[in-house]
């Protein structure tokens, strides 16, 4: 009989997989699905107390990805965010090198491929004026170092560039003619290869002026075949030409993103990195390593120890925003770490799940102003006690390529943070 029950309760759990996987993703309100309490005559338990802090994303990343943004922003919540890309430029031919010997440089752009920008106007052909700088770096820069979102590299006091140019959200591409001053870099010189042009030049800044005009980021897209620096000039016969540098992976380069929220209600960050704000009332999500929400569910042992026999069908997480007007521009989804006993972060097993983008979810909800993450098997494993309780990490999605922010509800609102549990026992 023992035999009978531990496989009749695999059974069970092995179901409850296919059926979860076989149904649209989206279950929760007003999607007009059939509940899965109801699927498994289950029981539901979505009044366990969440804790919940505001904190800053600290040590994040930012060397050597495909994307990242360039640009400024403000608002009164979160204050603002410089946003710089640092790079190389590498040659396009590295095993035959380039030679510019008895050449007459004609111009240099730098071309930069968009794939969007922050904030989404509402009319898209709208036109603005972005200030644009360049800059030579003076400092080295390698391939295989890390660089982070609070790092950065002394420059050139006169800049390459420093002009507007007219941007509408459905561009694909920002060209940037620099000065003249950059021509010696190249007049009657031969690389045979990129550590000889990075003696040359090491490599460029490239960013918005800092002021209020430059409202603006632009999501840039580095290794693309477009992205990167072009030389026009006409070789020792005077035929016209180009030679192509590119700031792809083979390039080093990282994004610089610098905040400041000084008089807003995240001032305590400008001067306490690990302090952290109580989230009674409200929590802060911002991406460019802004902020993150670090959360528990510290009486979540004490519905295990009730319910000793519970296999949990499905566990769901529920985030809103209340204020529209600061969250007019929510990010697309959210994503959850959990935290390990070394105090490291690990993604939740129900983001590692082969069918991703259906199960975890994730993603922002316009009709009721949410988010949804799907979180069963992490419950599972933390009443189970296969892995220890030490809390989870809230983060935007595509933290290092997007600009988007919002304010979430805090856990002890009207609409607090909401873990539903469907369960049977």
């Amino acid at each position: 009989m023992k035999y009978l029950k531990i496989l009749s309760i695999s059974l069970l759990a092995v179901l409850s997989v296919m059926c979860v996987s076989c149904v649209d993703d989206e279950t929760d309100m007003g999607m007009g699905l059939q509940d899965p309490s109801s699927i498994f005559n289950g029981k539901v338990c979505d009044t366990i107390t969440a804790t919940a802090v505001t904190v800053l994303d600290d040590s994040l990343l930012t060397s050597n990805y495909s994307t990242g943004v360039i640009g400024y922003y403000y608002d009164n919540v979160f204050g603002s965010v410089k946003a710089s890309m640092y790079t190389q430029a590498a040659l396009s031919t590295p095993s035959t090198g380039v030679t510019f010997a008895n050449a007459t440089i004609d111009s240099v752009v730098v071309s930069l491929v968009c794939s969007g920008a922050y904030p989404k106007p509402s009319d898209t052909n709208a036109v603005v004026d972005l200030e644009f700088q360049v800059y030579e770096v003076t400092e080295d820069m390698y391939l295989d170092t890390s660089y982070y979102a609070t790092d950065s590299k002394t420059y050139s006091a006169s800049p390459y560039f420093d002009d507007m140019v007219t941007f509408r959200f459905t561009d694909t591409i920002v060209n940037l003619k620099l000065n003249s001053s950059i021509y010696s870099k190249f007049e009657n010189k031969v690389f045979a290869s990129n550590s000889e042009f990075l003696e040359e030049l090491k490599g460029l800044l490239i960013r918005m002026n800092y002021n209020t005009m430059n409202n603006y980021m632009l999501y840039v897209n580095y290794w693309a075949i477009s992205t990167g620096m072009t030389v026009y000039y006409k070789d020792e016969s005077g035929v016209a030409t180009k030679y192509s540098f590119l700031f792809d992976k083979t390039a080093a380069h990282f994004n610089s993103y610098e905040h400041n929220y000084s008089g807003t209600p995240l001032n305590v960050f400008q001067t306490q990195r690990t302090d952290s704000i109580e989230g009674d009332q409200k929590l802060y999500l911002e991406a460019l390593g802004g902020t993150s929400v670090k959360f528990r569910f510290p009486y979540l042992s004490n519905w295990a120890a009730e319910h000793p026999n519970a296999v949990i069908h499905q566990a769901e997480l529920f985030v809103y925003l209340p204020d529209e007007t600061v969250n007019s521009n929510p990010p697309a989804s959210l994503i959850l770490y959990r935290y390990d006993a070394d105090g490291s972060l690990s993604a939740i097993p129900d983001m590692l799940d082969g069918v991703l983008s259906e199960g975890f979810d994730g993603n922002y909800n316009s009709s009721n102003r949410s988010y949804r993450m799907r979180v069963s098997r992490q419950i599972q494993q933390m009443v189970s006690g296969s892995v220890p309780d030490l809390g989870m990490r809230m983060y935007v999605n595509s933290r290092r390529s997007v600009a988007n922010r919002c304010v979430v509800s805090g856990t002890a609102t009207d609409q607090p943070i909401k873990l539903k549990i469907i369960y049977t026992e």
